[in-house]
């Protein structure tokens, strides 16, 4: 039992200067390297006197540009909610029919073309008229057909058979010679 007494004294003291010297090289470690860094990397250079003449500088300077391409948004045909009567109101005849195909191939809702009547024969320019609560088909077929004016609807309708033709159309595309014999595609694009 006296030798268990006689080495816990002992170890006491030796274990404390070791924790001791542990801290004492891990703080080394830490803060040696610390203070050293602000030379770290630093080179010295001999210092030097040079007494210049006049000399002049010129700087070129280049900016470049770019131009990005503008981002289109198209906005969406409204192809349903109304009825669309082509009527032929130029010299070519078929004209009508045409564009009543290519429509209906676009998705919108025909009925049977037919022809101007009265003022609206042999117009030079194409019109579309509207009945009130149509007018967002008229904008779409406008738009398709290159931006045509689009107008309220005239009592009477100036189509073979006046307003009693109309049946259940509520845009009419009054078709000039300005697009008469002109593919839907072209007309956009025009």
């Amino acid at each position: 039992m006296s030798d268990t007494m006689n080495s816990t004294p002992l170890a006491t003291p030796t274990r404390h200067r070791s924790v001791v010297a542990r801290c004492a090289l891990v703080l080394c470690a830490i803060v040696v390297p610390l203070a050293c860094s602000s030379t770290r990397g630093a080179r010295t250079e001999p210092s030097t006197t040079t007494t210049a003449s006049s000399t002049t500088t010129s700087s070129t300077s280049t900016t470049t540009s770019t131009t990005l391409a503008p981002t289109t948004t198209q906005i969406p045909l409204v192809t349903t909610g109304a009825t669309v009567m082509v009527a032929n109101s130029s010299t070519k005849s078929g004209a009508a029919r045409t564009l009543t195909d290519e429509l209906a191939a676009t998705g919108f809702t025909l009925a049977h073309p037919t022809d101007g009547f009265g003022p609206d024969v042999g117009l030079d320019e194409s019109k579309i008229y509207v009945i009130v609560g149509s007018e967002d088909v008229a904008d779409s077929v406008s738009r398709a057909m290159g931006g045509v004016k689009v107008l309220p609807m005239p009592t009477p309708v100036w189509i073979t058979g006046g307003t009693a033709a109309l049946g259940d159309a509520t845009v009419v595309v009054m078709l000039g010679n300005d697009l008469a014999g002109m593919h839907l595609g072209a007309m956009g694009n025009r």
